[in-house]
């Protein structure tokens, strides 16, 4: 089932405007900074909030229709997990999950054989009889999952499903989490602040910025062609602006740089990956034909590698290894020049976005 959200909402003095559509069977990553709207929208789609215009179908039927139309939560075919778990803490974990086939009519056994069957699918069959001060963060996540697809839903949310768990529990997390979502027939939306949980999980990434879509595509369309310096930034990619011309981008602020796309005429964005960027404390004799000059502003460790991040026309960040960084004997306001080879850089209009699915 798909749904079609066509929608504005105004909550104090915030607006959030959407219009997409959630493809069935796909999972639907939302990003964007505080404040963008992320939460907001999970709470239209589980009927939790009214819209104020336009209007949301979930399959044949609209659950919303301003202002005559809202269906309310619980005659919605939608499962919800958030952010803080909200188990019921005098329940234990069996009755718990059992709580939502229960609600929608089926006897006390039934609904707690099927429960029964989510905490199998889960491998958390030994934690039915728990209350839920009696497991740990990990497990409760796993157990809000199984009561949120005890009900058969046909709409999957979930609020910063990972956000509470330390690293370690995370990974393991994940797996479970990737597992049960590509089993799931539904639509799948998620809302998380971290990149890299949309990288491995979804099918297609919406980023919100200021109460509206500011892109939406695969994970590999964003990383390739960001569309603001937000999405740039949560891909881990150096988007620089700037106006092309056969080949050149004269950079906005200053800086040149040699693109590969000569038929390139006027506004342009370029994205260049950090890890295509070469350092060296000389300036280099090599065959790059983007060289310039700067100084390392701040260098940040990020697992088996060092981002450095330089202020240069254009400002850059790239990626080294520790080893790198011994050989180069690197500081804040080390002087450096930086080169990146034409081929690596891909520039394109300002505006234009891949056709979607």
């Amino acid at each position: 089932m798909k749904i079609d959200a066509n929608f504005s909402v105004t909550r104090g003095d915030f607006r959030l405007n959407i219009d997409t559509i959630f493809s069935a069977g796909a999972v639907t990553a939302v990003l964007g900074p505080n404040g963008s709207g992320k939460s907001t929208l999970l709470r239209v789609l589980a009927g939790l909030q009214r819209i104020d215009s336009g209007e949301i179908v979930f399959g044949d039927q609209v659950v919303n229709k301003a202002p005559s139309i809202h269906v309310v939560p619980q005659e919605r075919s939608v499962g919800v997990v958030f952010q803080d778990y909200a188990l019921f803490p005098h329940l234990c974990v069996l009755n718990n999950i059992a709580f939502g086939p229960r609600s929608l009519g089926l006897s006390r056994k039934a609904s707690q054989a099927r429960a029964q069957s989510q905490l199998a699918s889960l491998g958390i069959t030994d934690l039915g009889p728990r209350k839920p001060n009696q497991i740990s963060g990990g497990q409760a996540q796993r157990v809000a999952l199984a009561r949120a697809l005890a009900t058969e839903p046909n709409v999957l949310l979930l609020d910063e499903p990972l956000s509470a768990l330390d690293v370690q529990t995370r990974e393991g997390v994940r797996a479970e989490l990737e597992k049960q979502i590509n089993g799931f027939g539904g639509c799948v939306v998620f809302v998380t602040h971290d990149p890299l949980d949309a990288m491995l999980l979804a099918d297609r990434v919406i980023v919100l910025e200021d109460g509206s879509i500011a892109q939406q595509g695969t994970p590999s369309e964003l990383a390739a062609r960001p569309q603001t310096d937000y999405v740039a930034t949560l891909m881990g990619v150096n988007l620089i602006r700037g106006v092309a011309d056969q080949g050149v981008l004269q950079v906005d602020g200053g800086g040149v740089l040699s693109v590969p796309q000569v038929e390139l005429r006027g506004a342009a964005l370029a994205v260049l990956r950090p890890e295509a960027i070469t350092l060296h404390l000389l300036r280099p004799e090599g065959s790059a034909r983007n060289v310039w000059q700067g100084r390392v502003r701040a260098l940040t460790p990020m697992h088996d590698r060092i981002r450095v991040s330089i202020d240069a026309l254009p400002p850059v960040a790239a990626t080294i290894t520790h080893s790198a960084l011994a050989d180069l004997k690197l500081s804040v306001g080390t002087p450096i020049w930086v080169s990146a080879k034409t081929l690596t850089i891909e520039a394109f209009k300002v505006g234009a976005k891949k056709e979607l699915e």
